[in-house]
């Protein structure tokens, strides 16, 4: 997948939503697919599945 046409593709994992369960965890880039929606996790952000299945998208900190 291309998130930044400068940095050419990059591959990227394609996680089901159904999978996730609570206090799963991930980094991008990553694709969550589920019925009707798709959610693009570009590189540099991070996600926590919360106690209602909430995905919680965040920016990682630079180092």
């Amino acid at each position: 997948m291309c998130f930044d046409p400068g940095a050419g593709s990059v591959d990227t994992p394609v996680l089901w939503r159904p999978d996730l369960r609570a206090g799963d965890t991930f980094a991008g880039p990553a694709i969550v697919e589920e019925f009707g929606s798709t959610v693009p996790v570009h590189p540099g952000f991070a996600v926590r599945v919360d106690g209602w299945g909430n995905l919680v998208v965040t920016k990682e900190e630079s180092r």
